[in-house]
């Protein structure tokens, strides 16, 4: 109970007109790509656009007990029937030239919220392969992961996959935290 019914139908319709193929980050260049293990389509939002998102942004805050400026911009993300995200860590390789860029604005992801704003009325779940957990859409519900241990380390354990939609469709509003400020 993140989100009212109301609050998921206002972020759906912000969303409505800004939906493009998502991407995901280019390792070698920086930047984005499209990539086939993402079939999904996106769209973007600076941090507090909206009065919306400003105060969807100020109550995950609260609720997480991390700095509103430690947080990107909502991305909302539309699956419908047969797309996905498959196996993936929302972290940034230090090691890959393309981490670089992302990295010297905020630091390392630490974080990740879904917020489940639509239900499919079949698939969809949230997979966390290497924990043993897949967590079913429920609207206006969140599921909340660490994606860093307390040292810092990227935590394999947050290795999760949008499993594929079978019926319906699936919108999901995506909240990464940061090290620092972004």
């Amino acid at each position: 109970d993140l989100l009212s019914a109301a609050e998921c139908d206002e972020m759906l319709a912000v969303a409505e007109d800004r939906f493009s193929r998502s991407t995901v980050v280019d390792t070698e260049h920086g930047g984005g790509r499209v990539d086939p293990q993402r079939t999904s389509a996106g769209a973007s939002f600076e941090r507090g656009q909206t009065p919306l998102l400003d105060r969807l942004e100020r109550r995950i805050a609260a609720l997480v007990a991390w700095p509103v400026t430690h947080g990107e911009g909502f991305q909302i993300l539309r699956y419908e029937a047969g797309a996905e995200y498959r196996a993936h860590l929302d972290t940034f390789d230090p090691a890959r030239p393309g981490s670089a860029a992302h990295l010297r604005r905020g630091g390392q992801r630490v974080a990740t919220l879904v917020i489940f704003l639509t239900e499919p009325e079949a698939g969809g779940g949230t997979r966390f392969a290497k924990a043993g957990l897949e967590v079913c859409p429920q609207r206006g519900s969140a599921v909340y992961f660490a994606c860093v241990d307390e040292d810092g380390t990227i935590d394999p354990l947050s290795l999760h996959a949008g499993m594929p939609v079978v019926a319906g469709v699936k919108c999901v509003a995506t909240k990464w935290l940061r090290q620092q400020p972004y």
